[in-house]
Order: structure tokens, then C-alpha cells, then sequence
């Protein structure tokens, strides 16, 4: 007995269903593709890590059903991390439970490679997937699914995802060098405070604010030198000068408020910015700032001996007919008298 051949028509819906098929998985490849060009674009578009965190999460979101996920910076010198971007479809202000241990994540970074297990039982928050973000020279972070709606994550999706985290790496990589950058532009290399021209211009914008302003306010300016520091520089060398120096900032930054701005001016000379002073709060402050430094004593290691330093202040306040130049000017007027005068004190113009 012959057996059956299938009919034309049957033929016909098998053609059909492989075709659609193919349809299915070219528009998915369509939509990836679309999906992951949208991606590069937006996070090469913003150097703000917590926007490039937010366009991660938005991508993964569109193509698979996740229920939380989040975005972590490693931090080198603590060895820890930094979340940057969380995401909860139960609410709009999603947080990171305090209980999530992220020293797993360090493992998952020291491996480099994609960690993945299939939930076995709903959590709230679990370590389902962590896609490590690095780059030849630095671990960057990590981008993490704690819950998912679908059974598993498919090879696919998984592809799709390790696609982004490519993407993401040279994004936040670009982000976190930028900062660097940034930073060290407007610092000061030794003493890691502002340097002169990040100085001028917050000057500027504190003028320009005070000069918007309809009610009375003011800003305060301090210009600080170091009593004979050439004598540290000849007589212990100039190593021992910086630590003269690093010192001090450390003790004007323990001691003046989270809202002034110190920075560098040049050489042994340091300036300070204080918003809303007075003329009692300025010499208040500036009075405080050379008694403390006054008290300390800088360690010279090579002789195991104890320096004293003290500095002289010039003291002043922006008024409505100032330029930058014409206040630092007197300022400076004031710093003159200081050390002309003697030296160890603060005086007013």
C-alpha cells in the first residue's frame, strides 16, 4: 500500500506558517536593531551617569518583562558599588533594599563574564542576571535583573542584553573619564581644592547673583598667605612646604561651612568665598580660621619635628560697586596691612 503524499494544501499552510515565521523573527531583529541604535545614540548623547543609568534600564524594559532591575557604579577605592539607576514597575520612586549584599557583584566583576540563574521561586528582590560593565583598563559596574514576569530569560533576549552592557560600558567609561577631566581641570593638583580659575569664575557668578537680587545681601571674601613660607621652603625644602600647605587646607576645610568655596589662589595664597556674610561673620570666620591654624603643628617626617605655621587674612565684602577686580584689589589692600603689621592676623578693608 502506497503511502500518503501530503496534499498541495498542506503544503501550502506549512509555507505559510514559515513564512510568517520568518516574518516574526525578522520584525524582532527589526525592533532589536532599532532598539539598540536608539540606545548608542542616547547614551553617547548625555555624559550624566544617572541619565545614561535611566536609558538602560528603559531599553531592557522595552524588550523584556522585567519586574526590577538597577544599575551600579564600581567604586575603585573602596571596592564597592554605587547604584545609579533603579527600576520598579510597582512604583515610580523604586529603592534598593538596604538588606542587598552587593560584595556578590564584586565576584561577578573579578569573572567578567554574564551571571545568570532561571528564578526558582519569587522574591522581591533576587540576583538574577548581572551583565559586568568593564573595559580594557577598568571595572565600571554592572548592570542587574532582581525580578522577572517571564518563566526565564531567552538566548536571545540574553544576546540583546550583553549588546547593551557592551554599550553601556563605553558610555559610563566616556561619563567617568569626563568627570576625571573635568575635575582636575578645576583643582588644584596638590591640595585637591579649586584652583584660581574655577575661583574667578564662581567669583562672577556670586556678583552677578548678589546684583539680581532686590533685597540686601552680600558675600565675603578672605585672602589667606602663609607667614614666611619661603623660610619653610629654604630651611626644611619644599616637600616639606607642600605638607605645609596640604596641612592647612585640611584644617580650613575642617572649619569652614559645607557652602564656602576655598581654593587655591597661587603659591602660598589661599581664598575663600563666604555667602551672606556681614562684617562681624567675616571676621568671625576669618579670626576662627587663624587661631586653628595658629594651634596646629605640621610633622616634619625626616627630622621628626614639630613646625608651627600661622598665616595672615585680608578680610572684605562685595559691595554693590565692585568689580571681581576691584574686590580682590582690596582684599588684597587688607592682606598687605596683615603682614605689614605683623603678621598672625586678620584685617578688615
Amino acid at each position: 500500500m502506497l503511502e500518503s503524499q501530503p496534499s498541495i494544501q498542506e503544503d501550502e499552510t506549512r509555507l505559510r506558517q514559515k513564512i510568517e515565521s520568518l516574518e516574526n523573527q525578522l520584525e524582532e531583529i527589526r525592533l532589536q536593531t532599532h532598539v539598540l541604535l536608539d540606545i548608542a545614540r542616547a547614551l553617547n548623547a548625555s555624559l550624566d551617569t544617572g541619565i545614561i543609568a535611566a536609558n538602560i534600564i528603559s531599553a531592557i524594559v522595552s524588550l523584556i518583562s522585567i519586574d526590577r532591575a538597577s544599575v551600579c557604579l564600581y567604586k575603585e577605592k573602596s571596592q564597592d558599588f554605587e547604584v545609579i539607576g533603579v527600576f520598579d514597575s510597582g512604583t515610580l520612586s523604586p529603592l534598593i533594599p538596604s538588606y542587598l549584599d552587593f560584595s556578590f557583584l564584586n565576584q561577578v566583576l573579578a569573572e567578567g563574564g554574564t551571571f545568570y540563574r532561571i528564578p526558582q521561586k519569587p522574591l522581591d528582590w533576587d540576583w538574577i542576571c548581572c551583565l559586568p560593565l568593564q573595559n580594557a583598563q577598568h571595572k565600571i559596574g554592572s548592570i542587574n535583573i532582581h525580578a522577572i514576569r517571564q518563566s526565564e530569560i531567552t538566548s536571545e533576549q540574553m544576546e540583546f542584553l550583553e549588546t547593551v552592557a557592551g554599550h553601556a560600558s563605553s558610555a559610563l567609561g566616556n561619563a567617568l573619564l569626563y568627570a576625571i577631566v573635568e575635575r582636575e581641570s578645576i583643582t588644584d593638583g596638590l591640595t585637591h581644592i579649586y584652583n584660581h580659575r574655577y575661583f574667578q569664575k564662581r567669583l562672577r557668578e556670586h556678583i552677578s547673583l548678589c546684583q539680581r537680587r532686590k533685597r540686601s545681601v552680600t558675600f565675603g571674601l578672605l585672602i589667606i598667605d602663609v607667614d614666611n613660607f619661603k623660610q619653610f621652603n629654604d630651611r626644611y625644602g619644599h616637600q616639606f612646604g607642600d605638607t605645609v600647605l596640604v596641612t592647612i587646607v585640611r584644617e580650613l576645610r575642617k572649619n569652614l561651612r559645607e557652602e564656602d568655596l576655598i581654593a587655591r589662589y597661587g603659591g602660598e595664597e589661599f581664598v575663600v568665598l563666604i555667602p551672606e556674610a556681614t562684617e562681624k561673620i567675616m571676621l568671625h570666620i576669618s579670626e576662627k580660621i587663624r587661631e586653628v591654624v595658629e594651634k596646629t603643628r605640621v610633622l616634619n617626617v625626616q627630622t621628626n619635628q614639630e613646625v608651627s605655621v600661622t598665616v595672615s587674612i585680608g578680610v572684605t565684602l562685595w559691595r554693590p560697586s565692585d568689580s571681581p577686580t576691584s574686590l580682590i584689589a582690596r582684599a588684597d589692600r587688607a592682606l598687605y596691612k596683615a603682614k605689614k603689621t605683623g603678621r598672625n592676623q586678620s584685617v578688615y578693608e
